[in-house]
Formats: C-alpha cells, sequence, structure tokens
C-alpha cells in the first residue's frame, strides 16, 4: 500500500511539473528559464551565438525580466544532444532553443518536450522534420545567391571551384549546398573540382585542404560556407600558393585574413554569413511567445554583408578571437522578425 502511494504522489508530481511548464507564463514567480542545446562551441560563430545569447538575457533582466540561461553543449553527437533534451525537460525548464545536429534523430525528445509544456525554437544548424517547435532559420537561398553571384562576376562566370562543406549529416549543410547547384546552375563556366568537409573549423578546415591540395593544380575561387575562408587561406599559403578568391566569415581571424591580403596584395572581396547574432533573436523570441505573443512558425534570421570598407573603419582592430554577431533587442526582433506591430 505504501508503494503504491509513493507511486501515486510520484505521478501527481509529475503531472504537477508538467501543468506548471504548461502556463510557463506564469511559473516559478515570472522567472523564465531558457535552455539552449548547442551543438558544440569549438568555432567562432557558435560561440558568437553563446555570446548574443548572454547579451540578450542580460538586457532583457536589466529592462525588468527574470531570464535564466542553461547552455549545454553535444559536441558534435546527436545521441548526447537528445540527451541533454530531456534532461532540460525533466529539470523543467520553461523553453528550449535548439541547434540541432539530427533533423530526424531528436524528434522523440522534442516531443518529450514539448508535451510537457514547455516551449522549443530549432534554429541555425537546420530545421528538424518535426513540425512543432518554431523555425528560425537563415535564408539559404540567398546566402547562396550573393557567394556565388559576387565570385561569379568577379571572375567572369569561369573558373575552378573549390568547395569546402560544412559539417557531414548537418541539415543546414545540405540546405546550403543544395542552394549552391541552384544557383550554380545559372554558371556553367563554373566548375567544382574537390569537394572536402571543413566541420565549419578553421583548423580541420585547413588540415583537409593541404593533404589534397597538391591533387589541385588550379583552384580559382572557394566556396566555404562562411566559416572556414581562414582555414582554406592558410592552406594555400602555406602551399606556397596565391589564395584564391573567396567570401569570408565573420570570424575575426577571416576579417584579419581579409584585410591583410589587401593591404598586402589589394586582395578584394567581402564577408558574409548568416549572424551568430541569431542566438539574440532565439531568446527574444522565446521570451516574446513565453509572454503571450502568437509567434509564425516560421521565421528568417538575418545575414549581413561586411565590404573592405567596413572592415577597415568598423574592425581595423578586431581580435582573432572575435565573432562578428549582431545583438538584437526585444522590440527589434518584434518588429522586425516576428512582425508584431
Amino acid at each position: 500500500m505504501k508503494e503504491l502511494l509513493k507511486k501515486a504522489l510520484a505521478i501527481g508530481g509529475a503531472l504537477a511539473v508538467m501543468a506548471a511548464s504548461a502556463t510557463i507564463a506564469e511559473a516559478k514567480d515570472g522567472k523564465i528559464v531558457i535552455g539552449l542545446a548547442m551543438p558544440f562551441q569549438n568555432n567562432g560563430w557558435q560561440k558568437g551565438v553563446l555570446e548574443s545569447a548572454t547579451w540578450a538575457v542580460d538586457q532583457l533582466n536589466a529592462a525588468g525580466k527574470k531570464v535564466e540561461l542553461k547552455v549545454v553543449d553535444a559536441a558534435g553527437d546527436p545521441q548526447t544532444q537528445m540527451q541533454q533534451i530531456n534532461n532540460l525537460t525533466l529539470q523543467g525548464v520553461d523553453y528550449i532553443i535548439l541547434e540541432p545536429l539530427s533533423d530526424t534523430a531528436l524528434n522523440g525528445a522534442i516531443d518529450n518536450a514539448m508535451d510537457a509544456g514547455i516551449g522549443m525554437i530549432a534554429m541555425a544548424t537546420g530545421s528538424v522534420t518535426n513540425t512543432r517547435p518554431i523555425d528560425l532559420q537563415f535564408d539559404y537561398d540567398n546566402l547562396a545567391k550573393g557567394q556565388v553571384e559576387y565570385l561569379a562576376k568577379r571572375t567572369g562566370g569561369k573558373g575552378k571551384a573549390l568547395n569546402i562543406r560544412g559539417l557531414a549529416g548537418a541539415q543546414a549543410d545540405q540546405a546550403i549546398q543544395d542552394a549552391y547547384k541552384k544557383i550554380l546552375k545559372n554558371y556553367p563556366g563554373i566548375e567544382i573540382v574537390a569537394d572536402v568537409y571543413g566541420d565549419w573549423n578553421q583548423s580541420t578546415a585547413q588540415q583537409r585542404i593541404a593533404a589534397i591540395l597538391p591533387t589541385l593544380p588550379q583552384v580559382d575561387m572557394i566556396f566555404s560556407e562562411g566559416v572556414a575562408a581562414f582555414g582554406a587561406a592558410q592552406a594555400f599559403q602555406g602551399a606556397g600558393r596565391k589564395v584564391p578568391l573567396q567570401v569570408y566569415g565573420l570570424d575575426g581571424v577571416d576579417l584579419n585574413m581579409l584585410r591583410q591580403l589587401n593591404e598586402k596584395e589589394g586582395y578584394e572581396s567581402v564577408a558574409s554569413n548568416n549572424d551568430p547574432g541569431v542566438g539574440s533573436v532565439a531568446v527574444n523570441v522565446a521570451v516574446a511567445e513565453l509572454s503571450g505573443t502568437k509567434v509564425p512558425r516560421k521565421l528568417i534570421a538575418p545575414t549581413p554583408v561586411i565590404t573592405i570598407d567596413d572592415l577597415k573603419a568598423k574592425y581595423q582592430h578586431i581580435d582573432d578571437n572575435v565573432t562578428v554577431a549582431g545583438h538584437y533587442d526585444y522590440d527589434w526582433t518584434m518588429k522586425n522578425i516576428i512582425g508584431a506591430k
């Protein structure tokens, strides 16, 4: 009888937690706890996401909100990320911001969280096939179009290209590659002579490119998804070869490499990538939904472009370890991302 009573109490307690989660805007004396499930933190872009999200939390707290961020890092493993989502659910967080490492493997954990009344956003590294979370993504077609058209214009739409992919199996990588293929159909004179996975990591990209460079006598341009340009440039310089034309990312090392090449040899290019400032956007969207705002289920995050003039004017002394990340406040997010009036 005592065991039955214990089980009943446990079940009742669990139901109470779920009920509390279902009314998240009023839970915990108004305090909002947001879980940020990151795929990894070993590149500058992801560090920018975290820095931007932390900035948004600080801004919200300064404005009178009570927001706490719980950060977990899956170190590139989808199974670890699934367990971390389940753990955040058991901890009773109010919302989960998820950068998914798989578009399918996390669906059960997502359902567990949302069935418990926890809101969720899938963002940045790609969408998930589970349609329940808010889908906050970048316009990959626009990003690819901008990069391909810039390189095509500079090269006359002809040349041999090295394609540096991101993380194998990541939905965002495939989305960018699909967008490249679509745009490249307009430029039959551009030939991709090699593909290499850089894992969205500068040192990995450098090592893998260096390994295949002896087999590539001619490379006129590089596609790098915005998170491998510095590694690519290092590989070519290490081989005593001229750095091909490429669009650089928003990492400090990328921007400093571009500036140095421009100063030394008049090298011209731009920097453009999906903005790691999406971290601040996601935090603001989470708080908006928790506060009762009706949020569209599909949202588009910003993609900035930095020119040589911008680089010299604004980022002349940027640290290698810093990534340019937009800091988007709550009101800006409500107006420009959510579309609230």
